[in-house]
């Protein structure tokens, strides 16, 4: 049986690589090889009987929002695959799952939460509108039965920052026990995958909020996925470890001038050390 491996990046706009397209040169056009993805217009449907795999591109490969050609970790890491594997290195085939939407959290009024009634409706973002959570947990068992088990599996976490917003306004929403059933719902359809939760790094957005409240709910957002890490198949990721972070500088040297999405070169390097957890 051939060797497999698995990579799943769900979340918000950073997932998308919301505002950070391609450039031309960097367009995966040519379906790949050695990494498939689930394009939109065969896997986007709510009652999915059975995946359709294909060749990866850069255009239409994530289940979310329709917004491709981006730098977002899924097309980062498929092009290091892609050409490890062409360069001469021993790989397994990748599969990637991706299913993000920008500005969607796990808090109950966003699309992430978990008890949501189910609802698909394909489109760009401010258009489309899908039941993330009970939509992503199909896709991944379908997955699970078409594929079996995998050499290795991750799945990333890269969201929450909208979920700030939401305890800033609502203190008494519960993160910790929407995410503990995220953990465990995953777990359960995968067979414990490797799970990271990437950290939330806002500093200069929250420099105008004077009672430094949002400041306290991202760290505390951070510390439900440190208590996560607690566990065998739970980690942590930090993009303040790239080498370019400075946290004296506006932007802190890893987000756009926005200040909300990271540059394209931090999602290359954050692929690239998600290639080397793959391949060390």
């Amino acid at each position: 049986m051939n060797q497999k491996a698995l990579f799943v990046l769900l979340g918000q706009s950073n997932a998308v690589g919301h505002a950070v397209p391609m450039a031309e040169e960097d367009k995966i056009l040519t379906p790949m090889k050695n990494v498939f993805g689930l394009h939109r217009k065969d896997n986007q449907k709510l009652d999915l009987e059975k995946l359709t795999w294909s060749g990866y591109t850069s255009d239409g490969m994530n289940l979310g929002e329709t917004q491709d050609h981006t730098y977002s970790l899924a097309n980062c890491l498929a092009k290091y695959w892609q050409e490890a594997v062409d360069a001469g290195k021993n790989l397994p085939d990748l599969y990637i799952v991706q299913i993000a939407i920008g500005a969607q959290g796990v808090a109950p009024q966003f699309m992430w939460h978990p008890d949501r009634e189910p609802i698909l409706i394909p489109g760009t973002l401010s258009k489309v509108n899908i039941s993330l959570y009970p939509f992503t947990m199909h896709i991944l068992s379908l997955v699970k039965a078409d594929l079996g088990d995998f050499d290795q599996a991750y799945v990333h976490w890269r969201g929450g920052e909208q979920d700030m917003a939401a305890v800033f306004e609502d203190p008494t929403i519960d993160l910790q026990s929407t995410y503990q059933r995220m953990v465990d719902d995953l777990n359960k359809t995968l067979g414990d995958p490797n799970i990271v939760f990437h950290k939330i790094v806002a500093k200069d957005r929250m420099a105008e909020e004077p009672t430094g409240t949002k400041a306290r709910i991202m760290e505390s957002i951070n510390a439900i996925f440190e208590r996560f890490a607690e566990a065998e198949n739970v980690t942590t990721f930090d993009p303040r470890g790239y080498p370019g972070f400075d946290p004296n500088i506006m932007g802190e040297g890893i987000f756009k001038e926005d200040n909300i999405h990271f540059k394209p070169e931090v999602n290359q390097w954050v692929a690239k050390e998600i290639f080397d957890d793959f391949t060390v």
